[in-house]
This record gives structure tokens, C-alpha cells and sequence, in this order.
């Protein structure tokens, strides 16, 4: 085994998806288990961001932006076509010292995201052209009914060393597209996996536990906490189905009347001071707001804890933990809940969800926002009332999802001690 690796990870952040912060900083950890002396080139939408915030001299972090990546390919293209006249520099440089590549974005090549294709070839292909084994760590993928969308995928997949699909639609999706069967496993998401002391960041730490210290104060009272994790994404797309995701939620809240439930409402996707919509739920969490001001008495807009600043993956954490239930529209939310055993209503769409509620029985639990009959106030009360059968049930399914999450790095391991 090389005593001193180095591994570039590409596909998640820092700043911005806590979910993928949560990705990313699991894997750096688990590696790290395995090999303390490893290194690490991050690819990230936020390196300068990524870079002041982790502070960590182990990590390098280079730009993964469309225009990035496509000069990183064309450096590699043209050192390939005048190997004696050229040579690397950069991040195109770094990537070429790196043992292996992990690719740990949530979704790649799949129908309706064809706008995206180009990026999920180029996240790839300059460390394939440089003989660089890629895995591709626990993913959502498919389906690849689209000709084109079908083309690249097989092209690109057959080439990666092993990936590892996130649930049982992915794996049918990839085992129908002709990937080679030594090359495709099943795991659950890396998230799974997280412990707050991965966490690389410390942000509004102070008043995330000033936040913690208020709520666990009416717990002791006898008050129902209940978290809302909205998406601006879901906003977004709802708005364009005609469907008023932010009444929907409201509805929610004005449904308990003047029952002793509070709300905790957070970002699971932070871009504090930014006014940039991706991945950014706390302009959706300042809309709601606005539109909850207007519409609900004072006495109930008094139970709700807006949080609309930074917060990290340890502070997610440590919020979701000491809820009663968690209402989420990010993928990633839902993953904290069912970690920490927390009874988790989801409002998404696609299978993705669906399948990792399966994993613990609560897909019952599991709504489309796009439907037009969606009333969730008697579902919310049934998780309250059932709160500690529900929690039985989801832990005894962690040790299971866990494992199987698990052997994505057992894998990593055996490769690790064969370079």
C-alpha cells in the first residue's frame, strides 16, 4: 500500500448543499480511517469559500465550475495530442499525482437532465484520459431512455472502475444500460455514515446553540418541535407546476391551531449574504416567511424559529436531533432524520426519496409536492402520536442501511492496498 496517497474528490462542497458537505466530508473522513497520511484535490463549485472555511492543509481545493472543468479537459486534450511540447499545470497537474478519483455527486446521467450531460462527462473524463481509476461512490443514476443520454452514460460508466448505485431502481437502470457487472454495486448513500465530529466548518456555531438551548427548554415543558426543511428547488419547480409549495407548508403550520407544537425552520442549503438561488434555501426560507407574516395569526407565528444564516453539517446535526418530527424537501435533510431515528414526512418528488424511506419502513411518509389534493396536517399528527413506534422502527433499520453504505469504502480500502 502507498503510505502516502493522494485522492481527488470531485462532485461535492463545502459552502452551499450541506448534503454534499455532509458526502464530502464523510468520505475525507473514512479515508482518513483508512489511511491517515492521505491528501486530498477537492473539486468544488466553492474552493475559495471551501479553502477559508475548512482551513485544513490537507485539503486543496480547485474550481469544478462548467468553465473550469472544460479548460481542465482541453489541458489534458491538448497535452495528450503534444505530450513532448506540453506539460500539466494546475489543477490538471494535482489531478494527475492522484491515486484515484471519487466522484460523489447525487445524481449523474439520467433522463430529464440532459442540460447537465456535459458536465457529468467532464467531471470524469480528463482522469480517465489520464489513466486515473475512478470510482463512483454511492449515486443516484437513470434512467437512460434518452438516446444521447444513453450513448455517453455506457461510453463513460463502462469506463469507471466500480459504481456504486444508491438504490434498487439505480442498479436495475445501470445493470439495463450494459454496465459490466463486476463494475456495479449497490450502497446506500455516504450520509449515512456521518458523525458531527467529520464536520471541517464551524459556522454560527454560538447561535445554532443558543437556537438548540431555546427549543430543548420547551421540550422540557411538554412542546412538540417540529423541523421544516424547506428546498428552494421544490419552490422553484413547484411554482411551475402551479402549485403553491409555500401554502402547503404554511397549511401545515396553521393546522395545530393551538396545540403546543413549535416549528424550527432551517437550511439544509446555505449561501448566507449571497443572493443566488442554487442551493441557496434560505431565500426560500425568507419567502415563506414573508408569505407566513402575511397569512398566520401572531400567537402561532410566535412558534416558529426562523433560522435564515449559514449553518453547517454539525449544526444540522444537532438541530434535527433534538426534534420531534422532521417535515424535509431536501434529500439530504431526510437522510439526517433517518440517521438520527427522528420520524421524517418528506415532500420531493422522484424515486430517490422513496427508496431510502423503503430502507426503514416510512414510505408511507413519502408525498409528491406536485399533488394538487396534498394535505399533510392529519399525517403530522399521526407521527406525533406514534412518535416512539416510529423511532423503534428506524433503528432498527440504521444497522442495515449503515452496512451496506459501509462497503463503498471497504471496497476503497481493498483498492487502496493494492496501489
Amino acid at each position: 500500500m502507498n503510505s502516502n496517497l493522494k485522492i481527488a474528490i470531485i462532485g461535492g462542497s463545502i459552502w452551499g448543499n450541506r448534503g454534499a458537505a455532509a458526502m464530502l466530508e464523510t468520505t475525507i473522513a473514512k479515508v482518513k480511517q483508512l489511511n491517515p497520511n492521505t491528501t486530498f484535490v477537492i473539486f468544488t463549485p466553492h474552493p475559495i469559500k471551501d479553502q477559508l472555511l475548512t482551513n485544513n492543509s490537507d485539503l486543496e481545493f480547485y474550481d469544478s465550475r462548467p468553465f473550469a472543468i472544460v479548460k481542465d479537459y482541453l489541458q489534458v486534450l491538448i497535452h495528450q495530442m503534444f505530450r513532448q511540447k506540453t506539460s500539466l499545470i494546475g489543477s490538471v497537474k494535482n489531478l494527475s499525482e492522484c491515486d484515484v478519483l471519487l466522484d460523489i455527486g447525487g445524481i449523474t446521467f439520467s433522463d430529464g437532465r440532459l442540460i447537465f450531460l456535459p458536465y457529468n462527462v467532464l467531471t470524469i473524463l480528463p482522469a480517465l484520459m489520464l489513466k486515473i481509476p475512478v470510482i463512483k461512490l454511492s449515486q443516484a443514476a437513470g434512467p437512460f431512455k434518452n438516446p444521447i443520454i444513453h450513448f455517453y452514460a455506457k461510453k463513460l460508466l463502462n469506463r469507471c472502475t466500480k459504481v456504486f448505485a444508491r438504490g434498487e431502481k439505480t442498479f436495475q437502470y445501470l445493470k439495463e444500460l450494459g454496465i459490466s457487472e463486476n463494475r456495479v454495486a449497490l450502497a446506500t448513500d455516504i450520509a449515512f455514515l456521518y458523525k458531527p465530529e467529520f464536520c471541517l466548518t464551524s459556522e454560527n456555531t454560538a447561535s445554532i446553540n443558543q437556537v438548540i438551548d431555546r427549543i430543548n427548554e420547551a421540550r422540557s415543558k411538554g412542546t412538540v418541535l417540529v423541523a421544516l426543511s424547506p428546498s428552494i428547488l421544490v419552490q422553484e419547480k413547484s411554482g411551475m407546476n402551479q402549485i403553491d409549495y409555500d401554502q402547503i407548508l404554511i397549511n401545515l403550520i396553521s393546522s395545530t391551531g393551538s396545540k403546543d407544537i413549535h416549528f424550527l425552520v432551517f437550511p439544509n442549503a446555505s449561501r448566507e449574504k449571497s443572493k443566488k438561488i442554487r442551493n441557496n434555501d434560505i431565500i426560500a426560507i425568507e419567502k415563506l416567511r414573508v408569505k407566513a407574516e402575511l397569512s398566520l395569526p401572531r400567537p402561532l407565528l410566535k412558534r416558529i424559529t426562523w433560522i435564515t444564516y449559514d449553518v453547517d453539517t454539525r449544526g444540522i446535526n444537532d438541530l434535527v436531533k433534538n426534534v420531534d418530527v422532521l417535515v424535509a424537501s431536501r434529500f439530504h435533510a431526510m437522510v439526517f432524520g433517518l440517521r438520527l431515528s427522528i420520524p421524517t414526512l418528506v415532500v420531493g418528488w422522484g424515486h430517490k426519496y422513496l427508496e431510502a424511506m423503503q430502507a426503514f419502513q416510512q414510505q408511507k411518509y413519502v408525498f409528491d409536492y406536485r399533488d394538487h389534493n396534498l394535505d399533510l396536517h392529519q399525517i403530522l399528527f399521526e407521527m406525533i402520536e406514534r412518535n416512539s413506534i416510529i423511532r423503534s422502527e428506524m433503528r432498527e433499520a440504521i444497522i442495515v442501511v449503515e452496512k451496506s453504505s459501509e462497503a463503498q469504502f471497504q471496497y476503497l480500502n481493498e483498492l487502496i492496498n493494492d496501489l
